[in-house]
Parts: structure tokens; C-alpha cells; sequence
């Protein structure tokens, strides 16, 4: 064998393994470069698209494009950066998404002279820093305006001087791309949780959803009710009404007393803590509503303290609940138990569902074990009078060991339960009802009527919906029901991620007990073994 050619054959080999290897390697990365794949790895699928949106996207009938002419580069205020890579990630999974019509997203520089201009002249965008919905048919909506600072003149001491940030965060706030605002140092606001899918999954409903008339969801209003403008973090409703507008319902207020009918955009009626009688003229306006209309009305009703409404059962609004199948008593709910408690809030929990098979309206709060963060209470149980037309159902409880107290303004403590006179527990807290369908041609009811009832308003207020994952989930619930879109209530409810933690009196004991055990074992086992040392 000549060694001289096995050793240039071995060379020969070597260099033959290596030009495979790379070509291997570049033709690897050459087929990747094609593959148009994206996995979301993070634990709770953070950069992907809820179900709920997925839903509503496979709803849209035209194409929609989303337009961004914001420049991407350093010299943009940081906070403009931070959404530009917030929005990009969504905007990824956007384009990814089995959407029922294709979206598709253009960055576009409106001040390169390469620029194509057919994308801008078919909605007619020519002006920088904006971010816009828009679809073929059905027009476009500007739902973000980056305005630039303008320099301000520093002899003209009536100007403000205002930097590039400031006006970026305000611009940013109120287009509702991120929530929980937090003051930091200098005065500065930081944002907290980005809520660009919400903002940008609205805006393409409304250019390119199925309905493209107008829905209203109308707070009444003259009752001393709660408000969907209040952003107060004990009595504001801001939060439910942007729940509201994230479902594509626009959100209102109206005066009963003021008006023969509601409007014909009315979607939506609801009445949260009124503490004024309704008048037999509104009650009229609210059951032609539901029962010619096919309206559809949320009432949450809280413990009434005046004596004086004792003629007026709840607060007017009896007759027309017993209609429908509800009775909604003028008692207070109590429960003696201090487990039933937020230890640091003073909440009330609600966690006791119906037994068998539960209400779409809460089965998945049901089967996730939610709790219902509530404050005062009053009973709303099912009247069985009147099952032939409507059929009323109750779906959440007090606990077993609370009961209701009539004539709970005139009780003093200890506080005795009245077998006669008061109801005893688990008391129903909420209770809905809609048209019996075989009932329809015969008494001329719309079907498409429904009533939910709840008995405590504090229930959705702003803090109660942003700390508590049940509140949330059940507003969402009513409202997706109360729309009759039930297909949205078998998704799993959302995780949220700025909580506070919410238990008992035991809760917190057993928890205690759990972080000292260990450590207090760890000493225990440390000081044995030095007295053993010693002794040896």
C-alpha cells in the first residue's frame, strides 16, 4: 500500500467532510428562512392570542390591514420604542392567527422617496406617525397619533415647556394601549399591563365585524347609580365599561325620566347601585324594552338602609322582577362565619354554586373553583309564579352558614336567626331570566329578551374587577351571555396579572403555619446537631 496516496486520500476526506458540513448547514438555515413558523414557549402563552380574540376574529368579514408609518429608530421617545416592541409582537400573532379574513400589516416610512404608494393611495394615508385599521371596503379608523414636540420659544413666557415623553405618555394613555399607570420619581408615569390586543381586536371589529350598527350599553343614571365614567377605585364602574367597549359596546349613560323609549341603539340597559325609586314611568320604559324590544337589562341591586322604601320594595323595580320570574327582597345578607372574609379587604366571598349541571353563565367559574369578591348583599331568588313565560334560574350563593335578615335595620346584636321571617343559607346572591320559547306566540314576548339580576354592585367595581379574576370572568360572563354569545363563555377564564392576594382569617393562619413550619425545623435540626458536637 503507498502511505504517500493515504494520507492525500485522508486530507481529501477531510476537506470533502468539511464542504458537506457547511453546505449542510447552509442549506439548513436556507430551508428555515422559508419556514414560516413561530412557537410561543412561555409558560402562560404570553405573546400569543387569547381564545376570546381567536373567537372574535374568526367573526370579521373583510380583509383588514393594519398601517403603522411610525419610523423605528433611537431617536423616538423611549416610551414610543417600548409600544413599537410591545405592538410587534402582537402584530406577529395577528398575522399568524386563523382569522376568518386575512390581516395584514404594513410598516411603511411615508417619507422614503422608494416608497410604493399603492398601499397608501387606496386609503389615502399619507401622514407620518400614525397607526391605522383600516379595511377595502368599509373605510379606516386612526386609533394612535404620535404627535412630535414642537420647540417651545423660551422669551414667550406663556408657553408650557413640555419634552418629547411627556407628551409620548400622554398621547399613549389616552389611546388605551397599556393600564395601571403608576407615578414613579420626578413625577413620571410608567405604564404597567399592555392591553394592545384588546385596543387593536375593538378597532377591527368595528371596521370589520358582522354588525355594523351601532350597540349601546346604557348606564341609567338620576338614582344616585354608580357610574361607567368614575375611575374611583371603591364605587367607579371605568373598568366594566371598558370591558363593555372591548366587546365592541359602546358606552353610555341615559336619564329614564327624561325619555318615552330608549334609543334604537340600545343593546344593553343597566342599572348598578341606585339608591332613588325608579318611577312608574321608567319602569314602563324598561319592560317595553325587554319585552317588545328583545332588550336585554343587567340590574345590581345593593341593601337599602331608608325605612322609607319599605312601600317601594325594591326601590320600585319588584313588579317588574316578578314578571320575569325574580324576586329580589329588601334583606341584608349575613354570614357570622370570618372565613367566608377577606382578612385585608373585609370582602365577602362568594364561591357557592349550583349543584348538577351548572349555567353556561358560570360553569368554567364553577369548575376552576372562582371566588366572587363581594361587599354587602341582598337576596335575588327565583319566584316560581310565573314559570309559564319565563324561565328564571338561580347560579351563585352565600355561604351556608350566613342567612338573610328581614327587618335588618331594626335588628340589633347578637344578631338570632328568625326562623319565620328570615331565609336561610346558602341565600341566591344572583338569579337570571329569559322568555319561555313555548310561551312566545301566545303572549307576543320578543325572544331575544333577557334580565340578569345581582345582589351587590360592588361586585364590578374598579377594584373589586381588577384584583379579583372571579369578578372579572363574571362580568365578562354576563356580558357575553347578555349579547347571546355563548360560544365566548366556554373559554377558560383569563389569568391577571396584577393581583392582590385575597383570604380568610384561616387562610391566612394555615399559611402562616406553612412558612414557619420548615424554617422553624431547619433551627430545630441546626441546634441538635450542635448540642450532639458538643456532647462528642
Amino acid at each position: 500500500m503507498d502511505f504517500k496516496y493515504a494520507k492525500r486520500n485522508r486530507k481529501l476526506d477531510y476537506w470533502v467532510v468539511i464542504v458537506l458540513t457547511v453546505s449542510l448547514f447552509f442549506g439548513f438555515n436556507f430551508i428555515i428562512s422559508k419556514v414560516d413558523l413561530q412557537f410561543d414557549l412561555s409558560r402562560d402563552k404570553h405573546y400569543s392570542l387569547s381564545p376570546e380574540s381567536l373567537l372574535h376574529l374568526k367573526k370579521i368579514k373583510e380583509p383588514v390591514d393594519i398601517i403603522v408609518t411610525i419610523p423605528s429608530n433611537n431617536n423616538l421617545p423611549k416610551i414610543v420604542q417600548r409600544l413599537l416592541h410591545d405592538l410587534d409582537l402582537l402584530f406577529d400573532a395577528l398575522e399568524r392567527a386563523d382569522s376568518r379574513m386575512p390581516i395584514r400589516i404594513h410598516r411603511l416610512d411615508v417619507n422614503s422617496p422608494k416608497l410604493e404608494s399603492k398601499d397608501l393611495d387606496v386609503y389615502k394615508i399619507h401622514e407620518p406617525n400614525l397607526i391605522v385599521v383600516a379595511s377595502p371596503r368599509m373605510g379606516k379608523s386612526i386609533i394612535y397619533r404620535y404627535k412630535e414636540a414642537i420647540g417651545a420659544n423660551p422669551y414667550d413666557s406663556s408657553q408650557v415647556f413640555r419634552s418629547a415623553e411627556s407628551i409620548a405618555r400622554q398621547s399613549i394613555w389616552e389611546a388605551g394601549f397599556y393600564t395601571d399607570w403608576k407615578e414613579v420619581a420626578n413625577g413620571r408615569l410608567e405604564p404597567g399591563t399592555f392591553r394592545g390586543e384588546q385596543t387593536i381586536i375593538r378597532h377591527i371589529l368595528e371596521i370589520a365585524g358582522q354588525s355594523k350598527e351601532t350597540q349601546t350599553a346604557y348606564f341609567t343614571r338620576g338614582h344616585g347609580e354608580y357610574s361607567p365614567t368614575d375611575v374611583s377605585s371603591e364605587s367607579g364602574l371605568s373598568e366594566l365599561g371598558k370591558l363593555m367597549e372591548d366587546r365592541n359596546l359602546k358606552v353610555s349613560t341615559i336619564d329614564l325620566s327624561t325619555v318615552e323609549r330608549l334609543p334604537i341603539d340600545a343593546k344593553l340597559l343597566v342599572i348598578a347601585g341606585p339608591k332613588g325609586i325608579f318611577q312608574d314611568k321608567e319602569v314602563s320604559i324598561i319592560r317595553n324594552f325587554m319585552n317588545h324590544k328583545g332588550g336585554r337589562v343587567l340590574i345590581a341591586l345593593d341593601p337599602v338602609e331608608e325605612l322609607t322604601l319599605t312601600d317601594r320594595p325594591a326601590l320600585g323595580l319588584r313588579p317588574l322582577l316578578k314578571e320575569w320570574g325574580i324576586r329580589c327582597h329588601d334583606m341584608l345578607i349575613h354570614d357570622p362565619k370570618k372565613e367566608n372574609f377577606d382578612l385585608f379587604s373585609g370582602a365577602y366571598f362568594l364561591r357557592t354554586y349550583p349543584k348538577g349541571n351548572p349555567h353556561i353563565l358560570t360553569a368554567n367559574l364553577a369548575q376552576e373553583g372562582f371566588s366572587i369578591l363581594a361587599d354587602r348583599c341582598r337576596p335575588i331568588e327565583v319566584d316560581g309564579t310565573n314559570e309559564k313565560l319565563f324561565l328564571p334560574q338561580e347560579l351563585l350563593y352565600s355561604s351556608r352558614d350566613s342567612w338573610a335578615l328581614s327587618s335588618w335595620t331594626e335588628r340589633s346584636a347578637p344578631l338570632v336567626k328568625n326562623p319565620l321571617l328570615d331565609i336561610v343559607g346558602p341565600v341566591p346572591v344572583l338569579a337570571v331570566s329569559r322568555p319561555n320559547p313555548n310561551a312566545l306566540d301566545q303572549y307576543g314576548l320578543n325572544p331575544h329578551g333577557k334580565l340578569a339580576v345581582l345582589g351587590c354592585s360592588k361586585i364590578f367595581s374598579n377594584k373589586k374587577l381588577k384584583s379579583g379574576a372571579g369578578n372579572q370572568t363574571l362580568a365578562l360572563n354576563l356580558i357575553y351571555w347578555l349579547q347571546n354569545e355563548n360560544e365566548m363563555l366556554t373559554i377558560p377564564p383569563r389569568k391577571i396579572f396584577n393581583y392582590h392576594i385575597s383570604m380568610s382569617a384561616e387562610d391566612f393562619k394555615r399559611s402562616l403555619y406553612y412558612f414557619t413550619a420548615v424554617p422553624a425545623f431547619v433551627l430545630f435540626v441546626g441546634l441538635f446537631v450542635g448540642w450532639l458536637r458538643k456532647e462528642l
